[in-house]
């Protein structure tokens, strides 16, 4: 019996077709995942590597979603920022209440928070002496500042025209007498804890305006309260190795009042 001979079997031209189509489901996964990747949002990413951070101990160190690239923040930094931020905040509504716009004003710089007061509102002219009115604005921002962690500097500021009286040889001692008793009332009268606390009085070598006119001058008498950012306030002495004295119970309303006191304009 005669068997039918086979035909030589056809080769496929069309095989690579395959390959082809295998290649474009892969591009096109690829763009998928690519575009997806870009959609993310940064919140959520943040979200999603400091709960990783919290979940593995590793709060503050490098992260591996992006191959150690990107430092996870400490979640109690997180919040002690947040803090700093509702503070500024509550200030701001603070000083429109007290209709102190222009005369009280909250900024941020490198070193923190700067509440910075024009003179006027606090002082007399050539005086340190905090009035009622002065003690009661302070008060409420000391009930502010109080529930915070971050170490606080009172600084005093003046204008270049001389000072020379019995009482304050030179600008230099009445900026400092002006922060110092600005911080006396804090800690004294609202029981905020002394190690927190700094005071500088820098006279006339820091003004924000020139001294050429009075408007500039007005705004370089200023007392600045300053709520020090992690990243200054770990310079400051960490005080681990002093005993620390509670303020004692004063019975007086205020820093003692020194009579005669004479302008800043009267040298």
């Amino acid at each position: 019996m005669m068997h039918k001979k086979e035909e030589p079997e056809k080769e496929n031209s069309e095989r690579w077709l395959v390959t082809y189509s295998d290649l474009i489901t892969l591009l096109l996964i690829f763009f998928v995942v690519l575009y997806s990747m870009s959609s993310v949002s940064a919140k959520k990413f943040d979200e999603l590597a400091q709960s990783m951070a919290i979940v593995f101990g590793q709060s503050g160190r490098s992260g591996v979603l992006d191959g150690g690239r990107t430092v996870i923040p400490d979640p109690a930094v997180h919040k002690q920022k947040r803090n700093i931020t509702n503070t500024r905040e509550q200030i701001r509504r603070m000083i429109a209440n007290l209709g102190l716009e222009g005369k009280i004003t909250v900024r941020e710089e490198g070193r923190g928070i700067v509440i910075s007061v024009k003179d006027t509102v606090f002082f007399r002219p050539g005086s340190a002496d905090l009035g009622e009115r002065a003690q009661e604005i302070i008060a409420s921002v000391a009930s502010l500042l109080a529930d915070l962690p971050n170490s606080i500097r009172v600084e005093g500021h003046t204008d270049n025209i001389p000072i020379h009286t019995f009482r304050f040889y030179s600008n230099w001692e009445l900026s400092t007498a002006r922060a110092t008793n600005v911080l006396h009332y804090m800690v004294q009268e609202k029981r905020i804890d002394p190690v927190r606390f700094s005071a500088a009085g820098y006279g006339e070598f820091k003004p924000v305006e020139s001294n050429d006119t009075e408007v500039g001058r007005a705004s370089n008498r200023r007392v600045d309260i300053v709520i020090l950012g992690e990243d200054f306030e770990k310079f400051e002495p960490s005080g681990e190795n002093e005993s620390v004295t509670e303020p004692q119970e004063t019975t007086s309303s205020g820093p003692v009042i020194i009579p005669d006191t004479v302008t800043d304009e009267e040298l």
